[in-house]
This record gives C-alpha cells, sequence and structure tokens, in this order.
C-alpha cells in the first residue's frame, strides 16, 4: 500500500528487490551512506525528517542514525532568512519537530543537518507552492476523474493520491504524477487514470500535492525503479535478470556540503489539498 508518507521508504525496497540475480554480497566493498526523506506542507503541522545509513543487501534491519542536529530555515519573499526551528524529538532515527510548524505559501524551506562526524547536508531551497482547488470526482467503470483548478502562469507538478473505500474499510490505494503540461491554467483541468479502477466505491478520498520539480522527478525516478523491478522479477536462474536496465539515480535534492556531492534522499516542499465524495 503505497501513500505520501511512505514513498520515501522504497529506497530500502528496491535494494531488496535487485538481489534477484544470483550473486555474493561482497562486503568489504559496501561503503554504507547517509539517506534523508522528510517533507514539508502548507498548514500548521510538525515536520519529520528520517535519517538512516544504507546497508548491505542481505541485511534486513534498518540503520538509524539517532545523534544528528537538524535545523529548519525559511526564506520571506522580501529574502530574509529565519531559523524556524532546530529542536527536534528523536526517535529510532525518526525526527520529529518539538513544536508545530506554521507555513506560509511563498516562502522557500529547507533544512541544514549536521551529523556527529561533522559531515553536513543541506537540502535545495524549495518555494511552498499554491495548493489546488479540487472541485469534483468521477469514478466509472472506465476511468477516475479529478477535476481541479491548475494555478495560472507557472509549471504545475502535482502527485495525486486517491482512497477508495467500501463499507468502511479501505479497499485500494493509488498515487500517481502529472504535470499540467496539456492543462496549464484550466480552472476546470481533469485528471483522468485507467489503471486502477474500483467498482462501486462507497466513498472517494483525492489529495492533491503540488510539488516542486525536484521533488517531482525524485518521485518519478522512485516510481520507474519499482514498476521496473516488480514487472521483471523473477527466477534467479534467469539470465534475463542479468541484462536489466541500471537503477534510476534516486539522489534527490540534498547536498552533502563537505564533500560538495549529491546525497541520497529528499527533502521535499508541497502544498497539499483533499476532497472527498460519497458515492
Amino acid at each position: 500500500m503505497k501513500s505520501i508518507y511512505q514513498i520515501a521508504i522504497y529506497l530500502s525496497i528496491f535494494t531488496i528487490l535487485t538481489g534477484c540475480v544470483r550473486e555474493i554480497p561482497n562486503a568489504s566493498n559496501f561503503e554504507p551512506q547517509v539517506f534523508i526523506s522528510g517533507f514539508l506542507t502548507n498548514g500548521t503541522k510538525h515536520v519529520t525528517v528520517k535519517i538512516q545509513r544504507t546497508v548491505p543487501v542481505d541485511n534486513l534491519s534498518l540503520d538509524p542514525i539517532n545523534d544528528a542536529q537538524i535545523s529548519l530555515y525559511t526564506k520571506y519573499s522580501s529574502g530574509e532568512i529565519n531559523l524556524i526551528t532546530s529542536s527536534f524529538d528523536i526517535a529510532n532515527g525518526t525526527y520529529r519537530s518539538s513544536e508545530m510548524i506554521t507555513t506560509v505559501v511563498g516562502n522557500s524551506y529547507w533544512i541544514e543537518i549536521q551529523l556527529a562526524d561533522g559531515t553536513s547536508f543541506k537540502s535545495d531551497e524549495e518555494i511552498l507552492k499554491d495548493g489546488v482547488i479540487i472541485k469534483d470526482i468521477e469514478i466509472t467503470n472506465e476511468l477516475n476523474r479529478v477535476v481541479f483548478a491548475d494555478p495560472p502562469d507557472d509549471i504545475n507538478f502535482y502527485l495525486i493520491n486517491l482512497l477508495f473505500f467500501r463499507n468502511g474499510s479501505l479497499d485500494l490505494e493509488t498515487n500517481e504524477l502529472t504535470n499540467d503540461v496539456l492543462f496549464n491554467g484550466n480552472d476546470n483541468a481533469t485528471f483522468d487514470s485507467t489503471e486502477f479502477l474500483v467498482d462501486n466505491p462507497q466513498e472517494v478520498h483525492v489529495s492533491i500535492s503540488n510539488l516542486n520539480f525536484n521533488t517531482y522527478q525524485f518521485y518519478l525516478n522512485q516510481f520507474a525503479q519499482f514498476e521496473n523491478q516488480i514487472t521483471n522479477a523473477g527466477s534467479e536462474e534467469d539470465p534475463g535478470q542479468l541484462f536489466l536496465p541500471p537503477p534510476a539515480n534516486l539522489t534527490g535534492n540534498i547536498m552533502n556540503t563537505s564533500s560538495n556531492t549529491r546525497a541520497l534522499g529528499f527533502f521535499g516542499v508541497q502544498s497539499t489539498t483533499q476532497f472527498i465524495k460519497d458515492f
């Protein structure tokens, strides 16, 4: 079951799935890397960031980092920079802001992280965009359609999450990505999906997250790698597994400022709006 809050942990799933080819891991060649994931959204909420080290493919346990220092910053449209908070509660590699954070549309946000060994990271400054107005959901035997108002004069990238309920229980959850190339500025833009259909749902929840390009690209690469591994998974004796395309580059919008290289993971800044309809 995929959701916005679970997408960032797909990297671990992907690493496990790539072990379908018969091989003997060489622990001496493995170099753990820091993986950072989190996001900030509109409204007043806690901000959560997860930090861990990657592990060899034959190790199913996690390696959380619990001694990092995180600082969350914002930049106003005037150019003024402000430290929002550096106070986070820590549990098993998960850092949750000690207080709820109220965000401002139009401001830029980013995090800076320092590990105990002095290694430092910084996410790209990303603008918190306007949330879109969702107008309707249409569910038929042929398609799922979401009708919403696409903001004009801007290139927008969306993560669209649909939850289908029947008899009070979740029947199916889907996540899909799109941009507004075909409907930029349309007050009645439509997103149509025919991939996952549910007969006669009783209630449907939809959320649309207005993303920055880097976060959209990170999600796109994760989805592509996950689907590729699922589609091509097969027997260990299948020699064709040796010739699969290489995994997508899952580096995101976080820079290791100590080595001036891109790090694994992302810190997304996104506005999310929700809409519920009974059928």
